[in-house]
């Protein structure tokens, strides 16, 4: 009717959406084309920046064209006056493009390339540029990237960027990229002395604690300001330190040197070797058990003669030399050359009475909000800062109570738990075992086996009726004699390749399905004891004539 607007249907309105969209599709796809034959005949020209500029800023995601772009550029590149009112532009251009995506991974690329090869970079309008994209997306990790090689550029000190950091959390205590911020600045701005297991320093450490224990309790189910928690009552060893030193002979004469370290180390690490009062280094070759470049453990072949006592020299540092007296007939000789700190035994008593106010606040905040897996879980931490040995049972139960509430990480509170197992237990056998004595650690429900290293000297150890699938840091246990893993889930033998010393080993109910499985062995000629009954390999025909083929050395051997 006349005078009345005429209103357009649905299918109407798709129709013509799709034809623009169909329009913008082939001015793309002619523009691209266009883009690819000037590439393609090495044509570097202002046309190509005007073309790719336009498709750029329909789609910032096309890295090939910033790649053309860029050549362009280089092509194009004149003095330094030319060259900066180039790339001046270039920074006006990439913005556009980040304002169509500002999480484009092509744009950002870009933008560091274009500041890398600036006469002059402007560093303090990037800055500002970081606080305008932090301010649309907080979490954007592409602003967060470039803003890291932005005050790396400008020699912005961390001071300030610590304040940043600070700013940003006040205004959101969710900010979780804050928080991780703040962690990397902090150790740079209150370094940590090397003897302190803590990773500022102890005036910064007690200051930290007390704000975000107050941004945990404004808000117990925000999991930012809990990571950051975390963060700081983890205990962290800031340098490797060599831990044992032994000898161990595995048969007549033929015998290891063993060097034990707190953290992996790679091999250059190792002492230099004198024996008997020699003057010159010993050559020796030195391996990993767990053939990687760094390990805590590092083994080297010596024979010495058994009729002699020897001295064996470690030449630890020019100050600092390990002897090592393996007497006449002797079959080991193990010294410690560091005292291996467990628990809280290094903590001052400013930073031990922090952490008891930490796990006392965090025991309120479980009354009053029960079932917050944060709340346990940094509960978890403070104890074991603290003496897990102390705690043991408390944290135990805390990581049960863990199990039922996050059902999707059960296995890792699992494997928590046999960490507490290990390192408690190893505590204790270290006050109470002689050197080289016996470790047991059975029915404990080991999902995984932890600081393998600290029993790299001891001559008998049990894990048996334990949840153990993987045995690899086993490999580490280049002393052991014996060794019984009965009442496991094991299938794999392969790190039981290397234990030279190994006399008599048990694996009853595990599941060593085949003699493959154990081939593995041949090559341990100490090993005369093998007990492999209730395995599927004991159900097969001449099960052990096959067994005694591959591992002639066997002489005592138990199927059933």
């Amino acid at each position: 009717m006349h005078g009345r607007l005429k209103i357009k249907t649905t299918a109407e309105q798709a129709a013509e959406k799709q034809k623009e969209r169909e329009g913008k599709r082939k001015l793309y796809l002619g523009g691209v084309t266009k883009a690819f034959e000037k590439r393609s005949s090495g044509t570097h020209d202002e046309e190509g920046l005007k073309i790719t500029a336009q498709l750029l800023a329909a789609n910032p995601d096309a890295a090939t064209l910033w790649n053309f772009r860029r050549e362009i550029l280089l092509a194009l590149k004149g003095d330094d006056e030319s060259w900066e009112k180039l790339l001046t532009g270039e920074l006006a251009m990439v913005e556009s493009c980040l304002m169509k995506n500002h999480k484009s991974y092509g744009a950002w690329h870009h933008r560091f390339w274009v500041m890398m090869n600036f006469p002059k970079p402007p560093w303090k309008a990037e800055l500002s540029l970081c606080d305008k994209y932090l301010k649309l997306d907080e979490r954007n990790f592409h602003c967060w990237d470039y803003r890291r090689f932005v005050v790396l550029g400008s020699n912005q000190q961390p001071e300030d960027e610590l304040k940043f950091s600070q700013h940003l959390i006040e205004h959101n205590l969710s900010n979780y990229s804050a928080w991780h911020y703040r962690s990397k600045l902090l150790p740079l701005v209150h370094p940590p002395p090397s003897n302190t297991p803590h990773p500022i320093s102890e005036g910064a450490l007690i200051k930290e604690l007390q704000t975000v224990v107050e941004a945990v309790f404004t808000d117990p189910s925000d999991q930012s300001p809990w990571f950051f928690l975390r963060w700081l009552v983890n205990r962290q060893e800031k340098v490797p330190r060599m831990l044992q030193v032994g000898y161990v002979r595995y048969k007549g004469d033929s015998g290891l040197v063993i060097c034990v370290f707190s953290q992996p180390v790679p091999q250059r690490a190792v002492p230099f070797i004198r024996l008997n009062g020699a003057d010159s280094d010993e050559t020796l070759i030195w391996y990993a058990p767990n053939d990687e470049d760094y390990s805590n453990v590092w083994v080297a072949e010596l024979n010495l003669s058994s009729v002699e006592a020897h001295t064996i020299s470690l030449i630890i540092d020019p100050s600092m030399t390990e002897m090592l007296n393996v007497g006449e007939g002797s079959t080991q000789a193990i010294e410690w050359v560091t005292t291996l700190e467990v628990g809280g035994e290094e903590l001052s008593d400013t930073a031990r009475s922090t952490l008891e106010e930490v796990k006392d606040n965090c025991v309120t905040l479980d009354e009053l909000d029960p079932g917050n897996k944060w709340v346990l879980l940094t509960l978890v931490d403070v104890m074991w800062a603290l003496d897990c040995h102390t705690h043991q049972k408390k944290i135990h139960s805390y990581l049960s109570q863990l199990q039922e509430l996050d059902v999707l990480r059960n296995k890792y509170y699992a494997d928590m738990k046999s960490k507490l197992a290990m390192e408690t237990s190893l505590k204790q056998y270290r006050i109470v075992a002689e050197v080289g004595s016996k470790f047991e650690l059975s029915g404990h429900s080991l999902t995984r086996i932890t600081l393998s290293h600290l029993l790299a000297s001891t001559a008998s150890i049990d894990l048996s009726r334990n949840d153990l699938t993987s045995i690899s840091p086993l490999s580490n246990l280049v002393a052991c004699r014996k060794l019984i893993l009965d009442d496991n889930q094991i299938q794999n033998l392969a790190p039981l390749a290397g234990l030279k010393a190994l006399e008599s080993l048990s694996l009853t109910h595990n599941k060593i399905q085949s003699l493959e499985q154990l081939k593995v062995l041949e090559g341990l000629s100490a090993l005369t004891e093998l007990n492999v009954s209730a395995n599927p390999v004991c159900d097969l025909d001449n099960t052990g004539e096959d067994i005694r083929k591959i591992l002639p050395h066997i002489k005592t051997l138990i199927l059933r």
